[in-house]
Formats: C-alpha cells, sequence, structure tokens
C-alpha cells in the first residue's frame, strides 16, 4: 500500500536543508509599552491513568507518566483543552514511533480536580492504539525531476541511519531527512527537499523507503560584507568561504561557533547574518552585521 501524506505529518519537519540565517536586518527594537501580555494559566496533571492495553511495560508506563506530570503546561482562556493534551502527549506518541509503531495514535482525556484562577489540576486518562510494529524494508532515492541525482546514491544512503530489517524509527528517519539536506546544503544546494515516499507491507509489517529529493539549483556567494566590527577584530576573522564558493550554511555556524570569544556577545547567524537570495542566478549576498540596536528613549 502506497503512503505518503502521513509520514510527511508524523515527521512534521520541513526537510529542506535548514538555512536558519537572519532574513532581514537584525537591528529591530523590541522595547514597546503597548505590548500587553496574555493571561495564562498554569496546567497542572496530577495523576495519568492508561486505560486499554499497549506495548508499554509497566516500568515504561510509570515513567511516562512521570514525564507527563513534570511538563510545564500553560493554557489561556481562548485555548481548548486539546491544546496542553497533545502537548503532553507528544513525547509518549514519539516514544512508541521510535519502537516501530508508525501508526500509533495517542488520546488523552482529562478529568478537572481543582480549578483555580492561576492554576487548573486534572487527572488524564490516556488510550493508546499501537497498531502493528512495523520494520524498516528498502530504501531507495530518486530525483523528484526524474534527471540523475547530484549525488550518488549509496551516499545519500549513508545518510539514513537504520538499516534493513531495523525496527522503523520515525525519529532515525527524520534525522536521514535533515542530513540529506545538510549534505545538499554544503554544495550550494540550499533548496533541496528530501521528501518521503513509503509503501507499507501489512503481511510482514514492513515498510519500504523512498525518498525524492527536489534538488533545485545550487547558490554561489556573490557579495560577502562585514559590518559593525572594529577593524582589529575584523582582521583576526578568517570567513570559511569567499565570493564565488557555494553556498554551505553548516561552514557559517562552525564560524560562529569557534569564534564565540571574538564576536559581540549573543551573536548568531540566525540575529547577525542576513542572506539574500538571487533565485534567477543561483547566487546569495551575505551581511555579517554586528551593530547594536539603539536604546529607545522613552518621552514623558
Amino acid at each position: 500500500m502506497y503512503f505518503r501524506l502521513g509520514i510527511l505529518a508524523i515527521l512534521a519537519i520541513s526537510c529542506s536543508s535548514p538555512l536558519l540565517f537572519a532574513q532581514s536586518q537584525p537591528c529591530v527594537n523590541t522595547d514597546s509599552s503597548s505590548n500587553v501580555p496574555t493571561q495564562k494559566t498554569k496546567i497542572t496533571i496530577v495523576g495519568v491513568e492508561f486505560q486499554s492495553e499497549n506495548p508499554l511495560s509497566d516500568a515504561q508506563r510509570e515513567e511516562h507518566a512521570k514525564l507527563i506530570q513534570q511538563q510545564d503546561l500553560w493554557t489561556t482562556t481562548e485555548e481548548s483543552d486539546s491544546s496542553w493534551v497533545n502537548q503532553a502527549l507528544n513525547s509518549m506518541r514519539d516514544a512508541l514511533r521510535e519502537r516501530g509503531y508508525f501508526r500509533t495514535n495517542v488520546e488523552g482525556t482529562p478529568y478537572l480536580v481543582l480549578a483555580q484562577p492561576s492554576e487548573r489540576r486534572y487527572m488524564l486518562a490516556v488510550t493508546i492504539e499501537s497498531g502493528p510494529q512495523y520494520r524498516l524494508g528498502h530504501v531507495r532515492f530518486a530525483s523528484a525531476s526524474n534527471s540523475s541525482l547530484v549525488f550518488p546514491e549509496a551516499l545519500l544512503r549513508q545518510q539514513v541511519q537504520p538499516q534493513e530489517g531495523d525496527l522503523f524509527d520515525v525519529t532515525k528517519i527524520r534525522g536521514g531527512l535533515e542530513a540529506i539536506g545538510r549534505l545538499y546544503g554544503s554544495k550550494g544546494y540550499i533548496d533541496a527537499t528530501p521528501e518521503p515516499e513509503t509503501t507499507i507491507d501489512e503481511k510482514n509489517s514492513l515498510i519500504d523507503l523512498l525518498i525524492k529529493v527536489d534538488e533545485q539549483k545550487p547558490y554561489r556567494i556573490a557579495r560577502l560584507e562585514f559590518v559593525g566590527l572594529h577593524t582589529k577584530t575584523r582582521n583576526e576573522l578568517t570567513p570559511p568561504q569567499q565570493i564565488g564558493d557555494f553556498f554551505n550554511p553548516a561552514l557559517w555556524r562552525t564560524f560562529f561557533k569557534d569564534n564565540m570569544t571574538r564576536l559581540p556577545p549573543g551573536s548568531s547567524p540566525e540575529r547577525n547574518m542576513p542572506v539574500s537570495r538571487d533565485a534567477v542566478n543561483g547566487t546569495v549576498d551575505i551581511m555579517l552585521d554586528f551593530r547594536q540596536c539603539p536604546k529607545s528613549e522613552r518621552v514623558d
């Protein structure tokens, strides 16, 4: 049976190479007296009861119950109970999917025990429908455009950790997709997107995985500029890439990490590295902007 949308929803990630760089100038004044904080209510789960048979052992149930009760949960008057219930149960869903229960369904029903203006306490009844336990079948790769792949299939396969016959671990599959995105990003393919498609063999409880990669085009660096640094500091820094190189986001993350003591406190690619892309020409302009935001002055 062919299956695609479900795994994309379960993985719940953008599988393209994560750019994670500032897309605009980092100097934004966030000091605003007009911001009114939203009133939130603390949610405390005082007990967890499992109401159906499930593959968890008694020790595992006890462990998950403790994890659920220890979570820092909050809600507002506008939010329904389902929002915090789903959040409370996410760790259990992930744990089951890591053990091959790909189609597991975990639901929770809250029972109010005590209501106060600042806190609500609940008992939580948990129902688990685990479904079959699946193992990984064949793993294949293809280009979304039916052209030849940029990387050898053997190299792409190395990015996906589970081997054939291993439990179908959604977390590891997700990690493999992210690794493929980073691999493409290392050669400038920052828009490359690996999309998983699955075929399920119900008889043998196997899931075959086809990863189609929408490679897009590679980007080169057209402009590189530093602003907001003293000349001495600037001269001490060696950019990991130069104009004309294929843009590799991973090298710039390492650059910020390695130069943490030289750069202003709190510097990061997300805050200090606006990247502008020219999709037509396949180029990016990089600005390393370390200018400080001016402090706002209150007028009485």
